[in-house]
């Protein structure tokens, strides 16, 4: 079993410089979403109708049993995961919105519990944390790949690499990595459906 995760964890250290600028995407999403509220600022264009698509899927989710809805939430990371690693070549348009995007929900979660009154620290610690410790660093790490991929395929390849071979070396490394994308994923999805929601009842 760590054999076939192995790749995967190796791929966090190989590809640690990515992880930092995935993660700044991500952060900045996070503090525009919360800021841009205390400054009246205008929202960035489709984001609002990316929220209200996010806020209806949940919506048909939460309407099966739990065990069906977690495999459903599994389902749609794990294939958003994937259309943002097959779009990364793209100029690493994909990522820098999927990450951003990401971090920009996060960001109005936390406006809408302040609003509620409900602190900050007790929303990242219910209501973020259990299964974002899973479901974060297969995101991270899924971005820092596709972020990757758009900077070697477009701006430069890799040493004495054509686009080309850039873009088929890259995916050789990401595909070892899927294991470990899947099992984080997938106990992300479990521990959101059966463990954050009773969490955030009891802080309540």
């Amino acid at each position: 079993m760590f054999s076939l995760l192995k790749p995967g964890l190796k791929a966090f250290v190989n590809n640690r410089n990515w992880l930092v600028i995935a993660l700044f995407i991500f952060v900045a999403g996070s503090f525009y979403s919360y800021f841009a509220v205390a400054f009246e600022a205008a929202p960035l264009p489709g984001v609002e109708s990316q929220l209200a698509e996010v806020e209806e899927l949940f919506r048909m989710i939460l309407d099966n049993p739990p065990l069906i809805t977690a495999l459903l939430v599994f389902v749609n990371n794990f294939f958003s995961m994937l259309i943002m690693l097959m779009f990364g070549a793209l100029a690493g348009i994909s990522p820098l919105v999927s990450l951003f995007l990401n971090g920009f929900i996060l960001g109005a979660v936390a406006v809408a519990y302040k609003a509620e009154g409900i602190p900050i620290l007790t929303m990242l610690i219910a209501g973020i944390l259990p299964h974002g410790l899973f479901e974060l660093p297969a995101l991270f790490l899924c971005g820092a790949f596709a972020l990757k991929l758009g900077y070697h395929c477009v701006a430069a390849p890799l040493p004495e690499k054509t686009r080309l071979e850039s873009f088929r070396l890259i995916w050789k490394e990401i595909t070892p990595a899927l294991p470990l994308v899947t099992l984080l994923l997938l106990g992300a999805a479990l521990i959101e459906i059966f463990i954050t929601g009773r969490l955030v009842e009891s802080f309540l």
